[in-house]
């Protein structure tokens, strides 16, 4: 092996095991379009988003690291949240 050097794997990296899912519908109430980013827990998110909390707590969307989803004013879109 060299510094820098890269070796690959004969096969991909397993996906995370994301042991507990869910699916929100969250309505964005605001005038203005809000985004849930990956790292922010989801029942910590901004009041104007209208979804049921309630057993939230620690959950984040489920999506890849540094990634958001955009909720447009006005409009209800599904978000799948984990608790990993």
């Amino acid at each position: 092996m060299r510094p820098g050097e890269i070796i690959l794997a004969d096969a991909p990296a397993p996906a995370a095991d994301h042991a507990r899912t869910a699916t929100v519908a969250v309505t964005n109430a605001g005038r203005f379009d809000a985004y849930l980013t990956s790292h922010f827990p989801v029942a910590r998110a901004s009041a104007a988003l209208r979804f049921d909390r309630d057993g939230l707590d620690g959950a984040r969307p489920l999506l890849p690291s540094g990634a958001s989803v955009l909720i447009p004013a006005g409009a209800t879109v599904d978000v799948e949240v984990t608790w990993s």
